[in-house]
């Protein structure tokens, strides 16, 4: 950077300081980039298949191999290394603690983007230097939709309003990803904690089974067979549930995955299977034939929801009737939609849980009934 660059912003480091920031082995200037190349005599460059190879000397350029890259990159970062997760323990707590400030801030502030602008005020306060993305703040019937961003609704004065908050903070460019539900009004209703307490058990099936070894896949099918189970029991789904799980008409309720890996992106590279689906669209799966590993960092996310154009189609379907309850929709659909996330590290005997906000009725009833926004200092950090 010459002087007058400097002008406008900070001084880079030294290279003392940037092998110290970055954990690099060595620091050259740009300049030195030929004399560097030729004394290695490298027989391949390797690149990412975006890098812009401009600067590389135009002999060098016949070597250029720009696609074996990406997929060990990818799977490099698939399995965190110990420094990794410790610092992906921080950003959790300290995103969790910024959660648990939201939920006891709710009750006065009853506006989607004041609740949004809590957030962010809330990560800063905990020492995180952003958020890792922009963040989903729902109430009433819109937490039903899984990306809206708006924020731009006042909060239902509606017994069943659950507030749904999909956020978390970064730091050193690693985010993670958080999802919390609680009543707008501090109490759930009966029908709101209903369709709480099935997702939360949907969750706690997964992650007592979660470990090094076991399939993706069979974690997914676990989460929508309690799902099913559940469901009958209440009276939304009729019918025996190995038919139903064979029917798929789960999927009127849940229609997104089960979660995916978390590290220098939120949904991380790492782990996917590409594919051609039967309507001819490219589409990648995660994790779908390979088990589990230890040091993998993922999300555990299940939901249920009553969105209208999700569940359209299954109560339309002809011969589908007799497996709904339609009044029995009708009375959980005002809770909207529930979805409890949180980060996890696969262990050889289970899962390092990372999110520490309370997730039960009770607790989640106790930390909004107290007076003050609790653990705002000292940051993590």
């Amino acid at each position: 950077m010459d002087e007058y660059e400097s002008m406008w912003k900070s001084p880079p480091g030294s290279p003392s300081q940037l092998i110290d920031r970055y954990d690099v082995d060595q620091v050259h200037e740009e300049n030195d980039l030929h004399t560097i190349l030729d004394a290695l005599h490298p027989s391949t460059i390797y690149t990412l298949d975006i890098t812009d190879t401009s600067m590389l000397p135009k002999h060098h350029h016949p070597s250029l191999n720009k696609t074996h890259l990406r997929p060990v990159m990818d799977e490099c970062r698939l399995i965190k290394h110990p420094w990794e997760i410790k610092l992906l323990r921080q950003v959790c707590h300290a995103s969790s603690k910024a959660h648990i400030s939201l939920m006891q801030s709710t009750r006065k502030h009853r506006h989607e983007h004041k609740l949004r602008a809590l957030f962010r005020c809330f990560i800063v306060l905990h020492g995180l230097s952003r958020e890792a993305y922009i963040p989903i703040v729902l109430s009433g019937r819109r937490a039903a939709i899984l990306h809206e961003t708006l924020h731009h609704e006042p909060l239902p004065n509606d017994e069943h309003t659950i507030v749904l908050v999909d956020a978390g903070g970064e730091r050193s460019c690693y985010g993670t990803d958080i999802t919390r539900c609680y009543p707008a009004n501090g109490k759930f209703s009966p029908e709101a904690r209903t369709i709480y307490e099935i997702v939360l058990r949907m969750q706690e099936t997964v992650l007592s089974h979660l470990k090094e070894g076991v399939m993706w896949a069979d974690m997914e099918f676990l989460a929508k067979r309690v799902l099913c189970e559940e469901l009958i029991r209440i009276g939304i789904l009729q019918g025996d549930v190995d038919e139903l799980m064979y029917l798929g008409v789960v999927h009127a309720f849940y229609f997104h995955s089960l979660g995916h890996s978390v590290g220098l992106d939120v949904h991380d590279v790492g782990g996917r299977h590409r594919f051609v689906h039967d309507d001819h669209e490219e589409r990648s799966e995660f994790l779908c034939n390979r088990p589990l590993e230890a040091n993998m960092v993922v999300t555990v996310e299940p939901g249920l929801y009553f969105n209208e154009v999700a569940m359209r189609p299954w109560l339309q379907a002809p011969g589908y009737d007799a497996c709904f309850d339609i009044d029995k929709i009708n009375q959980y659909s005002a809770v909207g939609g529930i979805r409890i996330e949180d980060t996890v590290v696969i262990t050889k005997q289970g899962v390092d849980n990372l999110t520490i906000v309370p997730k039960s009725v009770d607790a989640i009833e106790r930390l909004m009934e107290a007076d003050s926004v609790v653990d705002l200092y000292p940051p993590l950090f």
